[in-house]
């Protein structure tokens, strides 16, 4: 990270890289979204499959990346990996990926923050160097502005000494703020800081992905279905698996 990245990861919670993807690789990847939202379940990709039962206003992929070869290259993404390796002090891997479809009146509950801790998504900052168990680097494809439900979160809360006195409602929490991005932008965040969406209003659709960095030792999430087939591991590329596998030291 540069100085100004740094600084603002560890005050804020987050860093926003801007035009990380091409508008040609978001359209590719748009045209990967489309299929799928149009798809039933049945006939998802091998590997992807439902987190959450769908909604009326909401749709949760688990495994977003085993769905087409054009999210492959995210894996090791030069505009996110820097981050990620100074924030886990050199020891990290892809976790766990995943897709958020919003559509008018949805939205991501409040959840996380610096008190009470968890044991997978704290943080810390000594001695001039940070340390983020769990990172995600957030890609929004459409439409993502407040109106829209766009990703959003409590600056700051990361390092939080007492429990959020508010509900998990997003419009229970006037500190909230939304994090402005736009389709091709990467929000990169520790996993630490109270953080979720705005309620879609527009009604227009919302989509984003999700590709989680945790710690090399953590194991995968495995809850919601989120956990890599050997199939996928072996259509990557070497330096691709690596960044992918279980690392203990």
């Amino acid at each position: 990270m540069n100085e100004e990245q740094r600084y603002l990861f560890d005050t804020l919670g987050y860093v926003v890289v801007k035009q990380a993807l091409a508008p040609e690789k978001v359209a590719a990847i748009n045209q990967v979204m489309d299929r799928l939202e149009q798809m039933p379940a049945a006939d998802y990709p091998d590997g992807v499959c439902l987190g959450k039962e769908r909604s009326d206003n909401a749709l949760y992929l688990s495994n977003i990346v085993e769905a087409d070869p054009v999210l492959y290259d995210l894996v090791d993404h030069p505009a996110v990996l820097p981050v990620i390796d100074e924030t886990a002090l050199g020891l990290y891997r892809l976790n766990h990926t995943y897709a958020i479809y919003h559509w008018g009146g949805g939205y991501t509950h409040m959840h996380m923050g610096g008190s009470p801790m968890h044991p997978k998504a704290t943080y810390m900052c000594q001695n001039g160097q940070i340390f983020s168990p769990l990172t995600k680097a957030v890609f929004p494809l459409l439409n993502h502005d407040p109106e829209d439900g766009c990703f959003a979160a409590i600056p700051g809360s990361h390092k939080a000494q007492f429990p959020r006195p508010t509900g998990d409602h997003p419009d229970d929490n006037p500190a909230l703020i939304p994090i402005a991005a736009q389709p091709g932008d990467c929000i990169i965040f520790t996993e630490a800081p109270t953080h979720g969406s705005y309620v879609n209003t527009s009604g227009r659709p919302r989509r984003t992905i999700y590709y989680c960095y945790s710690v090399g030792y953590m194991p995968d999430w495995g809850k919601l279905g989120l956990s890599f087939s050997q199939a996928f591991l072996d259509k990557l590329t070497p330096s691709q698996r690596e960044v992918i596998r279980l690392k203990t030291g």
